[in-house]
């Protein structure tokens, strides 16, 4: 994959309409080799009252890097 428009920014009304272009894709395509039948994209801003939390696990690089691997190989 290649992405041409790629940026980094803090918040998404700081990219460029061409970088959201390439963003909604990607977010997509990570939805599905996931398998995540239900999602939504977010930007939780603590300042503003709008914190959210998931439950954390301690795993190893290892299987980060392996999780990783999986999820770009169904992508």
């Amino acid at each position: 994959m290649r992405y041409n428009n790629l940026e980094h920014a803090e918040f998404f009304h700081q990219v460029s309409d061409e970088g959201l272009a390439d963003l909604l894709p990607v977010a997509k395509k990570v939805a599905k080799a996931i398998g995540a039948p239900y999602y939504n994209v977010l930007q939780p801003n603590e300042t503003e009252g709008l914190g959210v939390g998931w439950p954390t696990q301690n795993v190893s690089k290892d299987e980060l890097a392996a999780l990783a691997k999986d999820i770009v190989s169904k992508m």
